[in-house]
């Protein structure tokens, strides 16, 4: 029986069995899923609205969405992630 797909180890097991695989890109995919469920869907579902909340969490997205070498520098989620680190980064702190 072939080993499962990288994808379908992370259905099955989360994110740990897919850091524990050998192929690299998978790692780095997980690491992109793990960041995004860490910045934008625990963000949400916690009600985080404040600039001092959420920022911190976006840098280490891009660092991953950068490193995964099958988007293209211009891929717009990328682009999309830049300008919000941006605007967020020109905010005002909630007090």
């Amino acid at each position: 029986m072939d080993e499962p797909s990288a994808i379908n180890r992370l259905g099955t097991y989360g994110v740990r069995a897919i850091a524990a695989s050998s192929t690299s890109s998978a790692v780095i995919v997980a690491k992109c899923v793990q960041n995004f469920v860490t910045a934008i869907i625990d963000s949400l579902k916690l009600n985080m609205a404040t600039v001092d909340q959420v920022h911190p969490l976006l840098p280490d997205l891009i660092t991953s969405l950068d490193k995964l070498g099958i988007l293209p520098p211009d891929c717009e989620g990328k682009t999309k992630m830049k300008e919000w680190v941006s605007r967020l980064s020109n905010m005002e702190v909630a007090l």
